[in-house]
């Protein structure tokens, strides 16, 4: 009853198993260093055999191969058999001393323990780790790929759009730009012929303003309403009354890239467009108020009498005139500081409409600072205030528009195109980068799809030998037991 009865050993613990059981002497290592020494010298004269082969072939040899191999001499060294059963080939000699020195104190169930245990903890495990790694791998670089696809389509994309936005091609962006500079003036003359639909708002705003201050003589909106009378003058026309004799236009150049040309630049000052200026970038950013500009001498008081002091010369002929410089012969959408007062001008016109919208809209009764209580002509419906505040921004997006930004910079500072192509450019840079980028990935992950091939073979060979020598220890063992089953547990059964 009691030979029936199964022996379960650890995985774990077998090599101690043995040694506390006296199967094994704890000196095995150095008795394994001397059989190690004889299978290096013996495995040097192999006769060839396919099943020696086989097993040689990335294997560690222990005691049951060399079993094996000694099965396989009797076959090939047969010849040699004398008739007492003894062999005189070396090489069966070698082997059986081999397995002789194996079995001796058991030193083969040590070693053989050694390896289940050692494949079992580490190399199996560290194959499979190496396995996840290869599938990791591949997952993060097709989530990388998918990401420097996109991030170089948006690129792409940014680049075409700010490309459309300002109207160009984007082949040869600095010639480009600068030729988008002779399409200003009649930018700014849209402009001008739409200040002309907000007469009706800035009127209502005038009387608004007159009731509410009790000031007949009160003027707001100077700026908006000369435009939508007069158009986009120059600045000197502005300032004295008269348009100027003669105007000296600034000189303007904008270099071509080098990469496209021959070192030739795009040279404004001598057509007929009306504006010029020697401005210096320090900045990037879309600044409107941040720019040093051209120097002017009239700047402090603008004055819209025209009186003796003016400095207009009398010509002989009796045409009243004079020489419009820098700043003076710029139109007054193009020079900075009265742009900027128009545009602070139109949001404060807006900012009013918006307010007077709220309290009709918040409100049936009439506000205390409504117009019908003075003249019930002026009274404006919320209808007509959306029309206004329609016609209010449609002024302001049409003067802040991106492209008409840019190119005003532009004019004030010719440093500017060079900063501009640089940001266009560094759109196409990081395209390109993350297609390169996507090309790497690309070629890591073929290279751990590789490696994860080459992991599949040695995983499941390492497995099929290692429940091998399993089984051929469990064998082993019950043997010394009287064929008692002996069943090793733990890691092996969860190969």
């Amino acid at each position: 009853m009691q030979d029936n009865i199964p022996i379960d050993i650890q995985s774990s613990k077998l090599l101690d198993w043995f040694i506390s059981r006296r199967h094994c002497p704890k000196t095995w290592p150095q008795q394994i260093t001397a059989i190690r020494e004889k299978i290096n010298s013996a495995i040097q004269d192999m006769p060839e055999h396919k099943g020696i082969t086989k097993l040689l072939t990335g294997t560690y040899i222990n005691y049951f191969h060399c079993v094996q191999i000694i099965e396989i001499l009797k076959e090939t060294e047969a010849d040699t058999k004398s008739i007492f059963g003894r062999y005189g080939s070396q090489r069966m000699k070698d082997w059986q001393e081999i397995v002789r020195l194996y079995e001796k104190d058991n030193v083969c169930l040590a070693e053989a323990a050694q390896i289940l245990m050692r494949n079992v903890a580490y190399e199996i495990p560290g194959l499979k780790k190496g396995l996840a790694r290869c599938e990791q791998i591949q997952n993060d670089c097709e989530k990388k790929e998918g990401d420097c696809a996109k991030h170089a389509r948006d690129s792409q994309e940014k680049y075409l759009v700010l490309c459309q936005q300002l109207g160009i091609e984007g082949k040869n962006i600095k010639k480009e730009i600068g030729q988008l500079i002779t399409q200003l003036p009649q930018l700014y003359k849209d402009v001008a012929e739409q200040v002309k639909s907000l007469r009706k708002a800035t009127q209502y705003y005038q009387s608004f303003t007159k009731h509410t201050i009790g000031n007949d003589d009160i003027t707001v909106l100077p700026l908006v309403q000369y435009i939508a009378d007069h158009g986009n003058p120059t600045v000197y026309e502005w300032r004295y009354g008269e348009p100027p004799l003669k105007i000296e236009e600034p000189f303007f150049v904008i270099e071509d890239d080098a990469e496209t040309t021959s070192g030739e630049s795009i040279d404004f000052g001598g057509s007929e467009i009306d504006f010029g200026t020697d401005v210096e970038l320090e900045t990037g950013d879309i600044d409107w108020g941040q720019i040093d500009m051209l120097n002017d001498a009239h700047e402090a008081v603008i004055d819209f009498s025209v009186t003796d002091d003016t400095g207009i010369i009398v010509q002989e002929d009796g045409v009243e005139g004079g020489i419009a410089r820098d700043s003076e012969a710029l139109t007054l959408l193009d020079y900075h500081k009265t742009r900027n007062t128009f545009i602070d001008e139109i949001l404060e016109l807006e900012t009013f409409l918006r307010q007077r919208y709220q309290e009709v809209l918040s409100s049936a009764n009439r506000t205390q600072f409504s117009l019908s209580q003075t003249d019930s002509s002026d009274e404006v419906s919320r209808e007509q205030l959306e029309i206004m505040i329609s016609q209010v921004n449609c002024v302001f997006n049409s003067i802040s528009g991106v492209k008409l930004k840019h190119l005003s910079l532009i004019r004030e500072s010719p440093r500017y195109v060079d900063r501009l192509a640089s940001s266009l450019q560094q759109h196409l840079r990081l395209a390109e980068k993350m297609e390169k980028n996507q090309a790497a990935t690309v070629e890591k992950r073929k290279a751990s799809a590789a490696e994860q091939k080459r992991f599949h073979p040695l995983i499941k060979n390492l497995i099929e030998k290692t429940k091998e020598l399993q089984a051929n220890i469990e064998e082993n063992v019950s043997k010394k037991y009287n064929g008692r089953p002996v069943h090793i547990t733990g890691g092996v059964a969860l190969i």
